[in-house]
Parts: C-alpha cells; sequence; structure tokens
C-alpha cells in the first residue's frame, strides 16, 4: 500500500473539528483547567514547604555545602581542592569560641573564613567587606547587639578568645557585619589570616586517624563541598574519601538539610494521597468530557471512516484537540493554581514548628510550573485514550444509526435471547432504562460527585473531633505560664535556660490585681552513675525487663548491642532530674501507682517517683515502689532518705519537654528540694487570674515579655485558643477549598452527561412526543434520572465515609493528642437539598433548551 503524505490534512480536520464545539470546548477547557488548578496548588504549597524546611536545616546546621570533612591540615585540603569531580571546594579554619560572659547563651565561634565559605555558611557581610587586617573582624547583629555594639562599620567590639584553653583579649575594628540567624547552633565571628596564624598557627600532624575530639581544633581546616548533584551523598563521600586516599576514620559531616531526615513518612503519605486524589478527579472529568465527546460526534467519526481515515489518524486527531485544549487550560490553571497556593501557604505555616524562623512568602521555582503543567498533560493524555480508542473502532454503518446505550464494535450478540415480561411503561421505568445504557458514564459521573461529598463529610468529622480542653492541657495548666524563651523554642540557639524566671518577675507579678494562685516549677539535671551494686540491680529489674528491652531495639534498632555496653561499662543511666512542684502542679498530676496526698508530701519524708516509659509514653515498669526507700543526692554529694508515696510524673506542659532513654525522674516538694539542691529560680512559674483581670494581666504579661525582659516567653489560655481556633481554621480552608473544586469537577461532569445525553437523544424524544408523551412527562423522567444519580452518589459517599471513619479517622486519635474521632453524617444530610436541586435544574434547563425546535424539526435531523 503506497504512503500518502496526509499528516497537514489530518491536523486541518482536527483543528477545524474542534472550531465547531465551541461550547462544548468550553466545558474541555474548564477541566483541564480545574485539574491543573489543583496541581499548581499541590505542587506550589508543597515544593514551598520542603525548600523552607530545607533552608532552616541548613541554616541551623549553619552552612549550604552537601557534605564536608573536619579537622584536616592544610596538604589534606589541598588534595581535597584538586578534585576533578568535585564542583567547588572552599574552607576555613578554626581559631576558637567567643567566651564573654554577653555570650553565655549565644555561642559563639571565631574562625578565618575563605570568601566562598562565607557565603556557603551565611557570615559573608551584608554591610562592610571581609576582614584584612589583623584587627578587623566581621560577625553577626545578634552577636552586637549582646555585646550592646551597634551595626556600624567601624565600631570597636572587645572579644575574649579561647583557643584550646588560652583566653586572648582583643578589641577587634568592625569591619562588616551580617544578619544573624536565632535557630543557628553557633553565631560567627569571621577574623583576619594574620590574626588566625598569630593565635592558632595551621597544624601539620593529621587527625584523621585519631579519636576526633574536638576539644583542640584550633588551626585546623573545616573544609565543604559541592558535588554535582545531591543525591547519595553518603555514597558520594564515600567515593571521595577513596579518591583522596584517606582513611575511613577521618571526621566527615553529611548536610542534614539534603538527607530528608524531617520529612515523615505521614507527610509523605499525606502528599500522595492529594496527589492520587487530585489525579483521579481531574481523570473522571477530562475523561468524561472527551468520552461524551466521542460519542456525541460518533457519525462524524463513522463518515470519516468511509472516506478512509485510518485507526491511528482518529486516535491522533483526539489526541491533537486535547492537546489545543491543554494549551489554553494549562496556562491558565497553573496561574490560578499559584494564587491558590499563595492564599493557603500562609495558613499551612504558621502551624509548623519551623514557621517561626521563616517566612511564609511562596518559594518560586520553574520545576513547580513545569511538574504541574506535565502531570496535567499526563492526566489529558490518559483521559482521552479510552475515548480515542472508541472513535477508531467504530464501524461506519453502526456509526450512522448509533443512539445512545449502543456498544458499538464491542456490542457481542447474545446467544438464545430470553423472553422478556411485558412491564408498565413509566417515567420511572424509563428513567432507570436509560441509566441503564451506558453504566460507565453513570459510574464516572456518580464517582465525580461523590468525590466532594466524601471530603466534606471527613473534614467536618476531623473539625468535630478536635477538643479544645486537650488541646490546651498539653500546652499549659493555668491561665498564664512564664518561661525562658530557650526553654520551648527549637529556634533559639544554645541549651535550654531551667532557670530562667528571674525574682524581679516575680516581685511584680505579686503586684498584679486579679492573680489568685501562684505556683513554680524547679529543676536540677544531675548525672546518673551508679555504683556496681546499684547498677546491678538497676540492669536486672529495668534493662532486662523483658517489655522494656523490645522497646529499647525498637528504639535503637542494630545499635542496640553497642548502646547497652555503653551503658553498662560506665554504670550509668543519662541524666537524672529532680523536679521541685507547688501545690498548683501537684494538684494535676495523676498517679500510676500508689496514692498523691499533698499534706504527706509536702511534710519533706517524701518524693514521688517515676518509671520507664514506652514510646507511647506508657508506663512500663517503675524505677521503685511505693513505700520504698531511696537517697537522693546533690551535686555537692549530700544526701537524704526519702520515701516513695507514689509512682506518677510531671504533666507535659509543665515539664522540660524533652526525654532522655531512661529519664529517671524524682519529684520533691518545693520546699524540700531548694533545701537540698539550694535556691533557684523557677524554670516555669504558672498562675491563675480572675476573669475580671485577664485583659489587663494579660497586657501586662506582654508587655513584660517583649520589653521589660525579652528573654522571658509566656502561654496564656487565650493565646492557645486562638491557636485552636487557627488549626481548625486551617484544615477547613483547606478541605473547604479542595471540596469547592471537587464539587465544581463534580457538577460540571453532571452537567456535560446530561446536557450531551439530551442532545443525543433529540430525535428519540421527538418521536416519544409524536406518539402522545408529553413534555410534562419528559421532564419528569430526566428529573428522576438526575434523582438516581444524586441517590447513587448519597450511596457512594455515605459508604467511604463510614470506611474512612474506621481507617483513617480512627488511626488520627494517635496522631493528634487532642483528636477524638466523633464520626457524623450530618454534612451528607445537609448536601441533600444542594445535591438535589443541581440534579433537577440541569435536566430541566437542557430539555427547555431543546423544546425550541418543533418535534418534525428535531426528527429530520436524523435522518440519513
Amino acid at each position: 500500500m503506497n504512503k500518502v503524505k496526509n499528516k497537514k490534512i489530518v491536523r486541518k480536520i482536527a483543528d477545524r473539528t474542534l472550531q465547531a464545539k465551541k461550547s462544548r470546548n468550553l466545558i474541555g477547557i474548564l477541566a483541564i483547567v480545574l485539574t491543573s488548578v489543583l496541581f499548581t496548588a499541590v505542587f506550589t504549597i508543597g515544593g514551598s514547604l520542603v525548600k523552607k524546611q530545607q533552608e532552616e536545616t541548613m541554616r541551623q546546621v549553619g552552612g549550604s555545602a552537601h557534605a564536608g570533612y573536619k579537622y584536616l591540615t592544610k596538604k589534606e585540603y589541598d588534595t581535597v581542592k584538586k578534585d576533578k569531580k568535585l564542583k567547588a571546594v572552599s574552607g576555613r579554619i578554626v581559631v576558637g569560641d567567643a567566651v564573654n560572659e554577653e555570650f553565655l547563651k549565644l555561642p559563639t565561634e571565631i574562625g578565618y573564613y575563605e570568601d566562598l565559605e562565607a557565603k556557603w555558611s551565611f557570615c559573608y557581610p551584608e554591610v562592610g567587606h571581609m576582614p584584612q587586617k589583623e584587627d578587623e573582624l566581621v560577625t553577626s547583629d545578634l552577636a552586637l547587639k549582646a555585646l550592646g555594639i551597634p551595626c556600624q562599620v567601624g565600631e570597636k567590639v572587645p572579644v575574649k578568645v579561647d583557643v584550646n584553653g588560652t583566653v586572648y583579649e582583643k578589641t577587634f575594628t568592625l569591619s562588616g557585619y551580617f544578619k544573624g540567624d536565632a535557630i543557628s547552633m553557633a553565631q560567627v565571628m569571621a577574623v583576619s589570616k594574620e590574626f588566625q596564624e598569630k593565635v592558632a598557627p595551621q597544624q601539620t600532624e593529621s587527625r584523621m586517624k585519631g579519636s576526633g575530639d574536638t576539644g583542640f581544633s584550633a588551626g585546623y581546616y573545616m573544609v565543604d563541598f559541592y558535588f554535582p548533584f545531591s543525591f547519595s551523598l553518603e555514597k558520594q563521600v564515600e567515593a571521595l574519601t577513596k579518591r583522596c586516599g584517606f582513611p575511613e576514620t577521618v571526621s566527615v559531616g553529611v548536610n542534614w538539610a539534603y538527607l530528608g531526615q524531617d520529612l515523615e513518612m505521614g507527610t509523605v503519605l499525606g502528599i500522595l494521597g492529594m496527589m492520587l486524589m487530585v489525579g483521579f478527579a481531574g481523570y473522571l472529568l477530562i475523561y468524561n468530557v472527551f468520552y461524551i465527546n466521542v460519542y456525541a460526534d460518533i457519525r462524524y467519526y463513522g463518515l470519516l471512516k468511509t472516506v478512509g481515515t485510518t485507526t491511528k489518524q482518529l486516535k491522533r486527531m483526539i489526541r491533537r484537540q486535547a492537546y489545543m485544549l491543554s494549551a489554553i487550560g494549562i496556562p491558565i490553571g497553573m496561574l490560578l493554581g499559584a494564587v491558590v497556593g499563595m492564599v493557603l501557604l500562609p495558613v499551612i505555616m504558621n502551624h509548623l514548628t519551623f514557621a517561626a524562623s521563616t517566612t511564609s512568602t511562596v518559594q518560586w521555582n520553574p520545576w513547580i510550573f513545569l511538574w504541574s503543567g506535565l502531570f496535567s498533560l499526563i492526566t489529558v493524555r490518559i483521559s482521552c485514550q479510552k475515548p480515542g480508542t472508541i472513535a477508531s473502532k467504530v464501524s461506519p454503518i453502526e456509526a450512522v444509526r448509533f443512539t445512545e446505550g449502543q456498544n458499538l464494535a464491542f456490542q457481542r450478540k447474545k446467544k438464545g435471547k430470553k423472553k422478556r415480561k411485558t412491564r408498565t411503561v413509566s417515567p420511572t421505568a424509563m428513567a432507570a432504562a436509560n441509566l441503564g445504557r451506558n453504566k460507565k458514564k453513570l459510574c464516572i459521573v456518580v464517582a465525580s460527585l461523590s468525590l466532594s461529598l466524601i471530603l466534606v463529610n471527613t473534614v467536618y468529622s476531623l473539625i468535630r473531633g478536635f477538643n479544645m480542653d486537650q488541646f490546651a492541657q498539653n500546652r499549659t495548666l493555668s491561665d498564664y505560664m512564664v518561661f525562658d524563651a530557650s526553654l520551648d523554642s527549637f529556634t533559639v540557639s544554645g541549651t535550654q535556660v531551667l532557670d530562667g524566671v528571674t525574682k524581679e518577675f516575680q516581685n511584680d507579678l505579686k503586684k498584679q490585681k486579679g492573680v489568685t494562685e501562684v505556683g513554680g516549677i524547679y529543676i536540677k539535671e544531675l548525672e546518673g552513675i551508679l555504683s556496681e551494686e546499684e547498677f546491678g540491680e538497676f540492669d536486672k529489674k529495668i534493662i532486662e525487663n523483658p517489655e522494656v528491652e523490645a522497646n529499647l531495639k525498637e528504639l535503637f534498632k542494630e545499635e542496640y548491642e553497642t548502646a547497652m555496653e555503653g551503658y553498662k561499662a560506665n554504670h550509668s543511666i543519662g541524666a537524672v532530674k529532680y523536679y521541685g512542684i507547688d501545690q498548683m502542679i501537684f494538684d494535676k498530676m495523676e498517679s500510676f501507682m500508689g496514692k498523691l496526698d499533698w499534706e504527706a508530701f509536702s511534710s519533706g519524708k517524701y518524693v514521688i517517683a517515676t518509671g520507664y516509659l514506652s514510646n507511647e509514653h506508657q508506663m512500663i515498669v517503675p524505677y521503685h515502689e511505693p513505700g520504698e526507700k531511696v537517697i537522693l543526692k546533690n551535686e555537692k554529694g549530700e544526701s537524704k532518705e526519702y520515701e516513695v508515696l507514689a509512682v506518677s510524673e510531671i504533666p507535659y506542659a509543665v515539664s522540660t519537654q524533652s526525654y532522655g532513654v531512661f529519664d529517671c525522674t524524682y519529684i520533691l516538694p518545693n520546699v524540700e528540694f531548694q533545701e537540698l539542691f539550694g535556691p533557684r529560680q523557677p524554670m516555669r512559674l504558672l498562675f491563675n487570674v480572675e476573669k475580671e483581670q485577664e485583659k489587663a494581666v494579660e497586657a501586662w504579661v506582654e508587655h513584660y515579655c517583649t520589653v521589660t525582659n525579652s528573654n522571658l516567653q509566656y502561654i496564656s489560655k487565650s493565646s492557645i485558643a486562638k491557636e485552636f481556633s487557627g488549626l481548625k481554621n486551617m484544615y477547613v480552608m483547606i478541605g473547604g477549598m479542595l471540596a469547592f473544586i471537587l464539587a465544581l469537577i463534580g457538577i460540571l461532569n453532571f452537567l456535560n452527561t446530561m446536557a450531551a445525553s439530551i442532545l443525543s437523544r433529540k430525535q428519540e424524544f421527538a418521536a416519544l412526543e409524536a406518539v402522545g408523551m408529553t413534555g410534562r412527562q419528559l421532564k419528569t423522567m430526566l428529573c428522576i434520572e438526575g434523582i438516581y444519580y444524586a441517590a447513587g452518589t448519597m450511596v457512594i459517599a455515605v459508604f467511604v465515609s463510614v470506611i474512612l471513619n474506621l481507617t483513617v479517622l480512627r488511626g488520627l486519635e494517635n496522631t493528634f493528642f487532642f483528636f477524638k474521632n466523633h464520626f457524623t453524617l450530618l454534612p451528607l444530610v445537609l448536601c441533600i437539598v444542594p445535591l438535589l436541586l443541581v440534579v433537577l435544574a440541569v435536566p430541566i434547563l437542557g430539555y427547555q433548551n431543546i423544546r425550541r425546535q418543533s418535534v418534525v424539526e428535531r426528527m429530520r435531523e436524523g435522518e440519513v
């Protein structure tokens, strides 16, 4: 058979066919727009969150490089620098630490930085220049603020520099400064090469085979580098180590930001679930549009086949039409999706742990639009595949005589036709028969309409299950709680300040009107080193306990044996916490074993002990039984014997909110605690206020913690209520917007289906009217069809909602401590009325449209 160059004419036919169906094109474009909106919004929000979390991790680590070697000599640094497979290499030389008293809460490192390394380490001066003279210095605005020095080039900066234990005092001249990061592990002071050589000359002795002790690191290079790509960094580091001839013991660090360690499986599954829902909804809509368009034009495709159009050409025509609609719909959808992402991202960011350390603006990236456009195009491509196959396999004769309900070339003749019983003809029976003509179309429309109802019901059930009291209980036990800002914040440099509530604040609090109750919680942490006999008892009772052993193996995994050997070799159980509490906190505690009696407890003869808790914070085994005698020692070695009153634990809201492996804790009354460990300031101070004075006290506390002493932070029940309300609103907004778009998709699907069905049956309706069926009966039949769609939608929505309740919602009780599942179908009941309005209005309007033509005109359209 001769080949004919007809691609151009095939494209022309496809284009002109598309131009002739302007109303249907609008529906197709709208379908693609909605799908693209969903994909772009998901990619915009997801991409921005991942990028922001990665940037935040880089700032915590203090660098953006892929990885780096630690404690290298100049010769070893040069070896790394010569590696041709690295994209870029730079380094710094360690000088020491700033040990001014002002830096007790703000760890600050000092070193000589190459220009490129300074940029990677976020310490390149934004104002001024890098140090060039011996006395020049570059540092952060946070370090300058701690010293009380204004951010101005030329200012004198007195610094005490600890170099391997030797302290040098020098007054530097500020040559530049940059904006510091509160979330960074340490602030940076960059000095000149000349000063570095003077106090910390380059080391020549290799430390690659040493222990890696960082105690004496001055004079060594910290070398950072970028690989050509950021995947499989650990393997790339191993390969680089071999190429450089370094031993495996070389100290190396891989940037956490590129390892994806912060992505929890729940987050990943949530994103995948969202992508699948978006893809499925888009597929249903776009598939249905092309599916209906093919059946509406089936006679046209049959005529094309009679003039020699091949199967391949017909498929190509439909694909071309789909791509042309995509060329219009996808860009519009991406633009609208970006707007949706910009609106939703700040709402989501407000409830993430790293929100305080970054902005809520969208991180624009070409990949967002590339991937959203690609996924939208793939959805369109998959959606038009089946309709293209249907059009390509149609027989010309069947196509000319086709009416809805036939299966064309796919129809198989049934052997031995059964004799059918005579049935009563009524609008209800006819409506049921009409739905049975095309079961696939029925399923698509019902599934599409059901998605939004299922989402609305699930979101409502989720919001209804949020419990404000449980949410607040995990944050505070009183109207107000004051503590040092470093205690609960994961975005503050340095260690936790465990005695930050000052005497000045306590004295000022006493002057406030309406304060009804005040209670403090005090803490002292000491290393838990036991004698050989004591550790033997601990090992037998705790470590060898089968439940504890199983929990520890789950915690340490393959490192379990090594970890246990370390504990046994040192006779250590980690840090032991000693709490001192007032009655206000005592009254909120719950007992695992024994009876909590304040009168007995406050006598000073008793102590409350804890036990080993599982990963789910369930008591497994107590460290001491009620009635048992224990001896507590302070840091001076002084000891006192107490009787265990009960086994309990400090409420999470007032604890350090950090836990060790064994986390052995003893709780004493405040007076007894102060006698044993000496006077201390509270870790947290709680107080209640009369309702009439709440606004005045709130204003005072806020001013005190922001102006008078910015190191302090507070939590109030009103701020928690506001936070809780914002959390609920986030789910409502996201779920509502997604449900709205899915509802539009469902309604559009139903509208397209009913309109196409009515148009394709114009001749059929004309014939029914010709034999005596009234217009009212026809409208009734069409309305009943709509009611059947609504009924099917409600059945599917109820069934799937019940399944989600038994699986997803109940599973969330373990994820959200403040969630308790209270399943309801109320949203579905409330959606019945608007659903009925849609399924009744569309058929009536569609029939009114075809009634504009007379019966004779409609019947003549079917003549061939």
